[in-house]
């Protein structure tokens, strides 16, 4: 039986009031809040990027001007605003760089990345390959997929490639674009084909004669620290081959790890996943190992990543929910459309917001009998102090143990949503809040 309780209620559990902060509207929750482990504010890591934990957050209504029951929400001009989702690219891109242009944006981007993590001065070179990971975790009926569940926005991966291409100098034939375990449907492969005609698709289902090229799984490429993580240890060639990843994912709450956003996304990159065991989150305590950890610290995966994008224009309930009854954030926005997108280098700070941004307006999930949110944060915490995990666990990949891998913490509240850094502090997570216009 459903028990009514008051967001304000669920949120002064939670900590996340702070005095004097407007009362949000009221919404269903059918179990009890989760509450995280560690306080508001109070960051582990070491934050990343040219301003370290920095993620960027732009929300523009004008990007989603679907009514909800017209059509599909992907669909050009009815679901999402192509010109709305470049102007949310353009002023991410210059707000998380600090820089005036999109092509200094880039640039600045390629430097810090080469010199951090490749330690090679300089920007993108020739002959420098690119792969995007998207999410099409929801197209089951293949390339014809039109079933009104969350999958990657074709605007959001059109934008970036004209990104890449047009301002950042990569060419169109050193860009791949995939999905190994799923296919990229028409909706999200033909938008970006038409305009960018020799960047490479592959997928699960790919031939070569149907614009996908086949995954070509390359074996033992991926590390893990302990014996079995009951994943998978191939990865898909053009990751292999890359020098540069985009991660490019989705906001939506799941039923086992409790979010799906960048960290998640690798279950699509993987040639083996496992929900059932460590990746199971709501079934087991903090301080566990957890295989995304090994995933970001790998040299393959997000030692390759030069940036974090969440997709959150219709951010979902849960990842089996249908967009038009479930997309509407009752709790934050007053019924309205997400309509955020989120930039940042730092994989576990971005992660942490959109945990945030999740358990606050879903705070019970769609289930009755358990709580999804429960210790979804531990791959969190334990990315964040990589070098000394909670867990005990020797973290490396490749064989020399990770440092900390971002900086994590839970924000104030959810009116305010400040982090230490917006709150005048040395350490910790910026959440960078950018104007539309």
């Amino acid at each position: 039986m459903h028990t009514r309780l008051f967001v304000s209620q669920a949120l002064l559990a939670l900590g996340l009031f702070a005095s004097g902060s407007t009362t949000l509207p009221a919404a269903e929750s059918a179990v009890p809040p989760w509450v995280p482990t560690d306080a508001p504010n109070q960051p582990i890591g070491v934050g990343r990027g040219l301003f370290p934990g920095r993620v960027t957050w732009i929300r523009d209504l004008a990007a989603t001007p679907w009514d909800g029951k017209t059509g599909n929400w992907w669909d050009e001009g009815t679901g999402i605003s192509q010109p709305a989702v470049d102007r949310m690219l353009s002023r991410s891109l210059r707000a998380l760089t600090g820089q005036g242009t999109d092509a200094a944006a880039w640039s600045a981007l390629f430097h810090s990345f080469n010199r951090q993590q490749r330690q090679v001065s300089g920007g993108y070179g020739a002959g420098e390959k690119f792969a995007i990971k998207i999410n099409c975790n929801n197209a089951y009926a293949g390339y014809g997929d039109v079933d009104g569940q969350i999958d990657q926005s074709p605007q959001m991966l059109l934008g970036l490639v004209r990104q890449l291409v047009t301002v950042a100098g990569v060419p169109e034939n050193q860009i791949t674009v995939y999905e190994a375990t799923r296919v990229v449907p028409d909706r999200v492969y033909r938008p970006t084909h038409a305009a960018f005609p020799h960047v490479r698709f592959v997928d699960s289902q790919g031939n070569g004669a149907n614009g996908r090229d086949p995954v070509d799984y390359q074996k033992q490429k991926l590390g893990y620290s302990v014996p079995d993580p009951k994943v998978g240890r191939a990865l898909p060639r053009c990751v292999v081959e890359a020098t540069y990843l985009v991660n490019l994912t989705l906001v939506k709450g799941h039923p086992t790890t409790g979010v799906s956003l960048t960290a998640k996304n690798h279950y699509g990159t993987v040639d083996v996943r496992d929900h059932e065991v460590y990746a199971n989150s709501h079934a087991h305590p903090m301080a566990t190992y957890h295989p995304f950890v090994d995933m970001i610290g790998s040299k393959e995966l997000g030692g390759k990543t030069l940036l974090f994008i969440l997709d959150g224009l219709y951010g979902i309930r849960d990842v089996n929910d249908q967009v038009a009854e479930f997309a509407h954030w009752n709790t934050l926005f007053h019924g309205e459309w997400f309509a955020s997108v989120f930039l940042s280098q730092d994989p576990v700070a971005i992660d942490s917001v959109g945990l945030d941004f999740l358990r606050t307006e879903f705070p019970s999930g769609r289930f009755k009998d358990f709580q999804p949110f429960r210790n979804a944060d531990n791959f969190l915490h334990e990315a964040a102090l990589a070098n000394h995990a909670p867990s005990g666990i020797r973290y490396a990949p490749d064989g020399v143990p990770l440092p900390s891998l971002g900086v994590h913490e839970h924000w104030n509240n959810a009116v305010d949503r400040q982090y230490s850094r917006n709150l005048g502090r040395a350490a910790g997570i910026e959440l960078l809040t950018v104007a539309p216009h």
